[in-house]
């Protein structure tokens, strides 16, 4: 969070127009809407209000925003008060005029040089402070250098004692201090707003059918990547059947799922996200069925193992056995794809499984038209906010899925 950034909300609240405050302030409009994203990405919560699209920011606060508006003038007519002798030692206008938040920007103070100009003062001399702060002591002297610049005066000057204020300077510790506890104070509310509003990633996904299976793989490969590089927020990872998932993602239990759903609601966007062959699988030891039948005969004479309703693979099976005109001798109906592969390879059911839910060593598979193949999508809600959250995980799925099988 920069103090440049500050500039652009205040500017942006205090004109009650994005194209007043780019004005204003001699940037784009598209400058101030990123520095506005950027500030509710790192809340997790909105400062400001959306129009009906959802793409600009309105400058009417949130009740959250206004808090944090409060806070970003304090910290600014901090800074004035600092870079501006007319104003050091008196009273700040409550309101920061346009000329204000000019001499504040043009100024090219930091919170950096802030930071680093208490910590001299606390240290005592400029290695201990760079030992404190790990950093180099070129790189500290450079920035207490650029913060003599702002200000137009010495603010340390050597004795046989270490670094001492000069007394010009000596006024400028408790504004700085005061700044300091303001800066911090924003940095906690965008962190506690985060926390308040996305604590984690809830993720719901199919149940794998095995512990070797791809989509377990996958799920398993996602978990280390999200975690080793610290992407946020957090990852929760559930398992469950897809109409838990869809009624889940509707209800916004879940903010993301990996399914398996061809009739997707209206309230709900997805990505096509993997497409794989289905097979009609069977048990290698029944001696009634070999590789050699056609797959409408070995249903014909066989108990079949339908998924649930809901799923999409339910829906291929439906629409497979309509198209071919066969009905299976019974049915046996399950939620459990490991249940229903553990009853084919038992030689008691037959099932249409994809591509990835079962080990072709361990039963008869055969692969059935192309036209019937299974779509997983990655789905979330219309009106969920965070699409960097999204387009993360994607990138983050398909990385994993490129050393590996999926689903």
């Amino acid at each position: 969070m920069e103090v440049s950034t500050l500039i652009y909300f205040v500017s942006l609240v205090r004109n009650h127009s994005v194209h007043d405050a780019a004005m204003e302030l001699n940037v784009s409009p598209t400058t101030i809407n990123h520095a506005v994203y950027a500030l509710e990405q790192s809340a997790g919560v909105p400062l400001l209000l959306r129009n009906a699209h959802g793409r600009e920011a309105v400058p009417v606060t949130t009740a959250y925003g206004e808090s944090f508006h409060r806070t970003s003038v304090l910290f600014l007519q901090s800074c004035l008060s600092l870079i501006s002798p007319a104003e050091r030692g008196g009273e700040v206008s409550a309101q920061l005029s346009e000329q204000d938040l000019h001499t504040i920007r043009q100024s090219g103070i930091t919170f950096r040089m802030i930071s680093y100009f208490l910590r001299v003062c606390d240290a005592g001399s400029i290695s201990a402070a760079a030992k404190g702060l790990a950093v180099t002591q070129p790189a500290l002297s450079r920035q207490i250098g650029k913060f003599e610049t702002v200000l137009g005066f010495q603010l340390f000057e050597r004795t046989h004692t270490g670094m001492q204020l000069t007394a010009a300077a000596r006024p400028l510790k408790d504004i700085c201090q005061t700044m300091a506890l303001l800066f911090d104070r924003l940095r906690r509310s965008l962190s506690l707003g985060y926390s308040r509003a996305v604590k984690d990633l809830k993720f719901a996904a199919m149940i794998p059918s095995s512990s070797k299976s791809a989509l377990a793989s996958l799920l398993a490969g996602l978990i280390p990547l999200w975690h080793n590089r610290a992407y946020q927020p957090s990852l929760s990872i559930t398992t469950i059947v897809v109409p838990a998932i869809v009624a889940g993602l509707l209800d916004k239990t879940y903010d993301v799922g990996l399914a398996d759903v061809i009739d997707v609601p209206a309230t709900l966007d997805f990505l096509d996200f993997e497409t794989s062959p289905i097979f009609l699988v069977f048990g290698k030891t029944d001696q009634k069925l070999s590789l050699d039948d056609h797959p409408e005969s070995i249903i014909a004479a066989s108990t079949m193992a339908l998924p649930s309703l809901g799923t999409g693979m339910r829906s291929l099976t439906d629409a497979y056995l309509e198209s071919a005109a066969v009905r299976p001798r019974a049915v046996l109906e399950t939620q459990s794809m490991s249940l229903m592969l553990r009853l084919v390879e038992d030689n008691i059911c037959c099932a249409i499984l994809p591509a990835g839910a079962f080990e072709y060593h361990n039963v008869f598979s055969k692969q059935l038209p192309r036209r019937f193949a299974r779509t997983t999508r990655l789905l979330w809600r219309r009106d969920y906010r965070n699409m960097d959250v999204i387009g993360r995980l994607t990138s983050a799925l398909q990385e994993v899925r490129s050393g590996s099988r999926c689903c």
